[in-house]
């Protein structure tokens, strides 16, 4: 059931975090009826709970730090002093938060007092309820048109995982629409898996063979990424290839492999592969390089190392 009304979310909101909402624009309870049938339109793609959904909402849960490295990666670029210039008096919109998967890591790691103050948005209905069931601060609205924000309100914006799906034609609005919303001096995360790379053929390959769901999306290449941060005036833009893995622990080897293959099969939907984990691992090697290795500990790790493009630029 779709909302035809932003008042109780309004409510609700402010009780979550006073901070975040004076990030939200006032106008926008009386001027969203469009903006929310709109929304229900784009709302039903593969994130919901007749897609993929659910099983990425399952993966989350057996474990909420295999994608940490990258995770942490990104919100480092948000500061000049990394994630130790991280504190809860910042404020980050992440664009395209899922569940708050960010947040959750961010939070997990740095705790209360370090955690920036997070404005989970996504154009998915059941993610952004799944977020706020979860007491995390979330808006329904998407990445090309984030209304619910105020110009010039936040210090950061992360458009991170799942940045492929926004269709070509649109991403010019949307990197400009980040830059709308953030203060003079904010920056702007943009991370994706470049075309052609690994991940992407991963995609292509893989996820729409054997998901619940079709997975065709074209991916950013740098050029794309640096016309896209010179055409919205960004500043001090650079474009980076970082290490975006999948890492799990486990105390005997066969554990360890066991956790990756399920939790790929769940983060992807990948539901013709769920009874196959012997062929998950050998397509994560083919792709990516499996590595297992002994730990100091007397366990074992298990990585697959994806590479993601991230570009980054301030704000003028």
């Amino acid at each position: 059931m779709f909302r035809n009304s932003l008042d109780p979310d309004f409510v609700q909101l402010q009780k979550i975090n006073p901070l975040a909402f004076k990030a939200i624009e006032p106008r926008i309870s009386r001027e969203s009826s469009a903006c929310l049938t709109n929304l229900a339109n784009l709302s039903r793609n593969e994130f919901t709970s007749e897609g993929r959904g659910s099983d990425y909402l399952d993966s989350i849960q057996l474990s909420l730090l295999a994608r940490s490295e990258g995770v942490m990666d990104l919100l480092g670029k948000m500061h000049p002093n990394g994630c130790d210039g991280l504190c809860s008096s910042m404020i980050i919109c992440d664009l395209l938060a899922g569940d708050g998967y960010v947040n959750k890591v961010a939070h997990q790691i740095l705790g209360a007092a370090r955690c920036p103050t997070f404005i989970n948005s996504d154009i998915s209905q059941f993610m952004v309820d799944r977020c706020i069931r979860d007491g995390l601060f979330a808006i329904w609205q998407s990445a090309t048109d984030p209304f619910w924000i105020r110009d010039g309100s936040v210090d950061g914006v992360l458009m991170a995982y799942g940045t492929h799906h926004i269709p070509h034609a649109q991403r010019t609005i949307a990197v400009q629409a980040a830059a709308r919303i953030l203060r003079p001096g904010g920056v702007f995360v943009l991370h994706d898996f470049e075309e052609g790379s690994p991940t992407a053929r991963w995609f292509a390959d893989v996820v729409s063979t054997h998901s619940v769901t079709p997975h065709n999306y074209p991916h950013f290449t740098a050029g794309e990424v640096l016309d896209l941060f010179a055409a919205a005036k960004f500043d001090e833009v650079a474009v980076q290839r970082i290490t975006d893995p999948f890492v799990f622990h486990a105390e005997d080897e066969e554990s360890v492999l066991q956790s990756l293959a399920k939790y790929v099969v769940k983060m992807y939907g990948l539901e013709k592969l769920r009874a196959d984990t012997p062929r998950v691992l050998a397509l994560l090697d083919e792709y990516f390089g499996l590595a297992v290795t002994g730990t100091s500990r007397g366990g074992f790790e298990a990585r697959i190392a994806r590479n993601a493009l991230v570009g980054s630029g301030r704000r003028v």
